[in-house]
């Protein structure tokens, strides 16, 4: 396919990478910051654009990898200059797939479950590609060039994302910031970063094997007080992460 990029960041980087990898074609790559766009088209042979009115007319199929807010706005003006035929999807987990119909009629969403880093490799045959259309033929299309670059692929409808994106809140960025409360920790202590690794693995190991709540471990699940009033007292300079460990001790308590 013929395939424009809107979106040089993250989840637009990547993308060209795995649809240019397995031989299809990234025609252009736009941002509104030129070198951006250079950045990201330069290892696929790609056109760096600025002007979304420079959006090649042999595009088959526009792909909105921009800010959820951002979204409408940038379809209603990319639709000027696509042609008749063409698909738009965006790349949002949170954002429904109709948010693209008022500017529209061929749209669909591409969304890459993962979390992604420009300067970090993605395995895209290992990341879930959720896809939605206007219309089963839409769909088709777009689920074929998934499997072209993902072994995961699902049908995945605008409530079902909206819930697993949330979820996917929880699972990334909440873990996320656990971990940093970690680091604070161990780092004020002038600990090793290193020694909590095993625990992580073990962690999502174990999480990933079974229903999380069935290998809950600690002094929630144990209903030790003294522990928890230990701890608050250790987080008396740091009322974020008391306020955080009030909240997840109170929910560990409802499994």
């Amino acid at each position: 396919m013929q395939i424009t990029i809107i979106g040089a960041g993250n989840v637009g980087s990547h993308l060209a990478r795995a649809l240019h990898g397995s031989g299809h074609t990234v025609a252009q790559i736009y941002s509104r910051q030129l070198s951006n766009a250079r950045g990201a088209a330069k290892p696929v042979n790609a056109q760096p654009i600025d002007r979304l009115s420079a959006v090649s007319p042999n595009t088959q199929l526009c792909l909105l990898s921009v800010k959820d807010d951002a979204i409408g706005s940038v379809a209603a003006t990319v639709s000027q200059y696509l042609p008749e035929g063409a698909i738009i999807a965006h790349t949002s987990g949170a954002t429904p797939a109709t948010a693209l119909s008022a500017h529209w009629p061929h749209f669909g969403v591409f969304y890459p479950l993962q979390t992604l880093s420009k300067n970090q490799p993605a395995d895209f045959d290992h990341i879930p590609l959720c896809i939605d259309g206007a219309s089963p033929g839409i769909q088709q299309v777009l689920l074929q060039l998934a499997r072209s670059i993902s072994s995961q692929v699902y049908l995945v409808d605008d409530e079902q994302r909206a819930i697993l994106h949330l979820a996917a809140v929880f699972i990334n960025n909440f873990t996320n910031a656990m971990l940093q409360a970690g680091h604070t920790l161990t780092q004020e202590a002038q600990l090793p970063q290193g020694i909590l690794k095993p625990l992580l693995h073990a962690t999502i190991e174990k999480g990933s094997r079974y229903e999380p709540r069935t290998v809950q471990t600690g002094p929630a699940i144990r209903s030790d007080q003294q522990t928890i009033e230990r701890h608050l007292g250790q987080l008396a300079n740091h009322p974020e992460l008391s306020a955080v460990y009030k909240a997840i001790t109170a929910y560990i308590k409802t499994f």
